[in-house]
């Protein structure tokens, strides 16, 4: 049998079967041994009297009539035996035997006391005469012990057939019902392997098929999830790489239009120097975004971070002294405490403090003010009180490109977060400002 279920069955029927074997051959064993027991305690007894009985006198019933019960007696000296009792067809028999064991076996058993199997078919006792040298002999035939031996082993056949029989029905209907929640599942498993359809989900239950299709459902959620999650991923960097493409466009489009039109010559000679403005501006951006996106990209790979204890206060106003001098229409503050230490990779996070200030600078007009707080354990907060954005762009804001212009820079940011074991989150309404806060873990 190949299925489980036939396994089961087979296994169930083979051990009950076994079982019942063992049984019905122990059973027969201590019947034919009781019975064995009680025939000889019988003929011990029997052995005796007719020895006491025939030593007072000569010729005296041994036996009753009608009995299967033979006696004999042998003549140690002469070693010839006769029959003197018992009308059984195998009494007959007796003599003859006597004659073959001989009046020295006979002797050890009359002394010992003890009944003994006299040919295959015979239970025989022997006990010494008080006068002359004769031994009496009390036999009887085995057939009834055989009969009824044989009865209860046709009736333990019989009954342990019926019940096989009987446990095949009830076994494979058991089997059958315990195993269905694996068929069921089989099913919805070649139903998702068909279809795809990560939504279908297994029978549970408290059983132990109940358990695994629990567990089957588990994975399946995740493996839903991972295939959601894959193909969100994967939108997004569909997104991404349209983004990108249309910001290197842009710039490109502008340098090779110019390139074209100094080429035929439509460009007089007092506009070139500000054409080639344009277009070192134009190759500029290019370089600053193909720059963004491989940091962007190291840090997606999991780049290594110099880590290092530094104090985050002069690393912070290093950084704002060098944004207020390039950029004074911008007034900036800061609030910190006389220190604060933490295990950071400082190049990375002047880089999120760069990115922070310079996307107040993208997205807000001149003279907007800017707040820098530092905060135990480890937290960086830049707050400005600019026109702030929508709720959809605030909930967008750390994509890539998630809008025209917007660059990668807090994708960055989001990114040196993360690689610190932290989190960053932005707070935005129109007319309110816009509040970054990032946290290193």
């Amino acid at each position: 049998m190949t299925t489980l279920r036939g396994r089961l069955l087979a296994g169930l029927l083979g051990v009950t079967a076994l079982g019942l074997a063992v049984l019905s051959l122990v059973s027969m064993l201590m019947l034919r041994n009781h019975m064995i027991q009680r025939m000889d305690a019988s003929l011990e007894t029997a052995a005796a009297g007719a020895a006491v009985r025939l030593a007072r006198a000569s010729g005296i019933a041994v036996v009753q009539a009608g009995s299967t019960y033979a006696a004999a007696t042998l003549n140690a000296g002469t070693g010839r035996a006769r029959l003197v009792g018992g009308d059984d067809p195998q009494a007959a028999a007796v003599p003859g035997l006597l004659q073959e064991v001989g009046a020295e076996r006979l002797g050890a058993h009359a002394d010992a006391g003890k009944a003994f199997d006299l040919g295959p078919r015979l239970r025989a006792a022997a006990a010494r005469m008080a006068v002359g040298d004769r031994l009496v002999v009390i036999a009887v035939p085995l057939d009834e012990i055989r009969t009824t031996v044989t009865r209860l082993l046709v009736t333990e056949l019989v009954t342990g057939g019926v019940l096989i029989a009987l446990l095949a029905v009830f076994g494979r209907w058991l089997i059958r019902g315990g195993l269905a929640p694996l068929a069921r599942m089989a099913d919805t498993a070649q139903r998702v392997a068909a279809g795809g359809d990560l939504s279908t989900r297994m029978p549970e239950g408290p059983t132990e098929a109940g358990r695994l299709g629990r567990a089957v459902n588990l994975m399946l959620s995740q493996i839903q999830q991972a295939f959601a999650a894959r193909h969100a991923s994967e939108e997004r960097l569909r997104r991404f790489a349209a983004d990108a493409s249309h910001e290197l466009r842009t710039p490109l489009t502008t340098i090779h239009g110019y390139a074209e039109l100094y080429r035929k010559g439509a460009i007089p000679d007092e506009d070139v120097p500000q054409v080639m403005l344009r277009i070192e501006n134009e190759s500029a951006r290019i370089t600053h975004l193909v720059t963004e996106l491989l940091e962007l990209a190291r840090l997606d790979r999991g780049a290594s971070l110099s880590v290092a204890t530094v104090d985050l206060v002069p690393l912070t106003a290093e950084v704002v002294d060098d944004f207020t001098a390039l950029n004074a229409a911008y007034p900036v503050r800061i609030e910190s405490p006389p220190s604060l230490e933490w295990a950071v990779d400082e190049a990375r996070i002047r880089q999120v403090l760069v990115n922070l200030l310079t996307n107040v600078k993208a997205h807000t007009p001149a003279g907007t003010s800017v707040l820098v707080r530092l905060a135990a354990p480890c937290t960086i907060e830049v707050a400005d009180d600019g026109p702030g954005m929508p709720e959809e762009d605030a909930a967008r804001a750390f994509d890539r490109f998630h809008g025209a212009g917007s660059g990668l820079g807090l994708a960055i940011v989001q990114a040196i977060a993360v690689a610190h074991r932290g989190t960053v989150s932005l707070a935005s309404a129109l007319g309110r400002g816009t509040v970054v806060t990032v946290r290193l873990g």
